[in-house]
């Protein structure tokens, strides 16, 4: 038996559904292949940053993850004593600052478990088809398409897949990487460490105040209270000293979570225990033939930062719109290129920050890693991503560092377009949500959308055009009055002049062909 889909993306954690919801809201044909039977029961990922929030604001999820969000990334209280019965507690206040001067959205904390059944309903209802429980046991592809053969472990019924593009984000624990023949650079495996899932009837206060997690070092292990009194105890094993997952039963959870507590009468049943190993390391190309690697499949770094699973939400966004207008016939395939040339350097100086911070707060637990770079703002790296070559048109040297100070964007392509706040038709909105699915031309200039709206309407090429006149932006995108700035789905900026030109159309149309876009009249170029 042979199906067909569009996209087929293995593995249907955070990444993969992120990718699933993405192509959906793109209108490509798309399904997911997932091992479990269910999302995930771990919390694992839990900070989604404020640019992860635009994305999914985007998709009009905000409000749903804000009303389910399992804490506030912004607040709370983050403790350390020997165990909750310690009296001297040590209390710090962390977490994402305001993002208000710069975003239409804030950070949010919302629990992998809790977060993945959002992409996976919000993917579902847009028409991508879900196969959970159901193994992944081969593939081949050629020039014209892929074909995976998977398995339904219920019934052990075998089918083959044929679809156009398949994603990899099978997690750090996949093997799709290496079938694929691509390699790994960086230190790999820094630590292993436990999750232990269990209910409890704790108190989530010490002192009376409330925590969002504490770290107790007659453990040397984090308690993270959540609802409903199911906590997460996160601890680092060791299998050189004969450590197993294994080892880590219901009885050893209990004596665990008594000894974290501080007190011998604590209830404490084991829900999940889950290994996984703190690591470091990048995949060598994000890219073979028709297959694209997202998320922990591409790349592993410490939880420090919270940049890893934002990332991935990242990568995703990245490749959804171009699969999309290449499989609609709108761009050239050589616009997938863009994805590794894109992607893959960010990536690399985003892992350098998260080794930089292990290895500030925890002074290298493994004595063998490389000499860090200085550590830049959290919000450098999560709004300052710069894009050095792809589907971008320099229009000046670019900087030499790896990202642009967030407080800074100025409409550089290769860039975030920076978040300003206009007035449309009597409503407050950021320019921000002018982007998802079209590339955007912003002007003040009519004569600009007249020649934007020629290209649409000949070339079919899916480009809308704004003309605001709420002052400042113009400056704040670096074009001034009469000239234009271009901006892609996943908006950042791919191109801009300041000036006007003679021939407009001309001039953009340009500008769309070096991009990547089929941008001639019956759109084949």
């Amino acid at each position: 038996m042979t199906t067909s889909t569009g996209v087929l993306i293995i593995g249907g954690g955070l990444n993969g559904l992120a990718a699933a919801a993405l192509l959906a809201h793109h209108r490509i044909d798309c399904m997911v292949v997932e091992r479990h039977a269910e999302t995930s029961i771990q919390y694992k990922f839990t900070g989604i940053s404020p640019r992860s929030m635009e994305i999914f604001r985007s998709l009009g999820l905000e409000a749903e993850i804000r009303a389910r969000r399992t804490g506030d990334q912004q607040s709370g209280g983050i403790a350390r004593a020997r165990n909750l019965a310690d009296p001297e507690v040590q209390w710090s206040e962390v977490g994402w600052p305001d993002a208000t001067p710069y975003s239409p959205t804030q950070p949010a904390t919302c629990d992998q478990n809790v977060l993945e059944p959002i992409l996976r309903r919000h993917a579902e209802r847009l028409g991508a088809t879900m196969r959970f429980n159901t193994e992944f046991e081969a593939l081949e592809q050629d020039e014209r398409q892929v074909r995976a053969r998977i398995r339904d472990r219920r019934s052990g019924a075998e089918e083959t897949v044929a679809a156009d593009y398949l994603i990899v984000a099978d997690g750090a624990g996949g093997s799709l990487r290496q079938r694929l023949g691509i390699g790994i650079d960086g230190p790999g495996v820094l630590q292993h460490w436990m999750n232990l899932i269990f209910d409890t009837d704790l108190p989530p206060t010490l002192g009376g105040k409330r925590f969002t997690s504490c770290f107790v070092t007659d453990l040397n292990a984090t308690l993270t209270p959540r609802r409903q009194g199911r906590w997460l105890l996160a601890l680092q094993y060791f299998p050189e000293n004969g450590d197993r997952p294994e080892d880590f039963d219901a009885q050893r959870c209990r004596e665990l979570v008594a000894r974290g507590a501080g007190r011998p009468d604590v209830k404490a049943e084991l829900v999940d225990a889950r290994p996984w190993a703190l690591a470091a390391q990048i995949a060598e190309r994000f890219r073979e033939g028709r297959c694209f690697l997202v998320g922990d499949a591409a790349h592993l770094m410490p939880p420090t930062g919270a940049f890893g699973g934002n990332s991935g939400i990242h990568d995703a966004h990245n490749l959804a719109w171009k699969l999309a207008l290449v499989m609609q016939g709108k761009a050239r395939s050589e616009l997938l290129d863009s994805y590794d040339q894109e992607r893959r350097p960010v990536i690399a100086a985003t892992l350098a920050q998260a080794l930089a911070r292990l290895q500030a707060w925890f002074r290298d637990p493994a004595g063998r890693l490389p000499t860090p770079p200085p550590i830049v703002a959290d919000y450098d790296v999560i709004f300052g991503q710069r894009y050095d070559a792809g589907a971008i048109l320099h229009d000046g040297a670019p900087p030499d560092a790896p990202f642009v100070p967030f407080a800074t964007l100025s409409g550089q392509p290769g860039t975030r377009a920076p978040h300003h706040q206009i007035e449309h038709q009597g409503k407050a909105l950021s320019m921000l949500d002018l982007f998802g699915r079209d590339f955007v031309l912003l002007s003040r200039d009519p004569a600009w959308h007249e020649a934007a709206e020629a290209i649409r309407s000949e070339c079919s090429l899916p480009l809308s055009a704004w003309g605001l006149g709420t002052e400042g932006w113009p400056d704040s995108y670096g074009i001034g009055g009469s000239g234009a700035v271009l901006v892609r789905p996943d908006g950042f900026v791919a191109w801009r002049t300041p000036e006007p030109a003679d021939d407009r159309k001309a001039m953009l149309l340009s500008a769309l062909d070096r991009i990547g876009l089929r941008a001639e009249a019956g759109g084949e170029v």
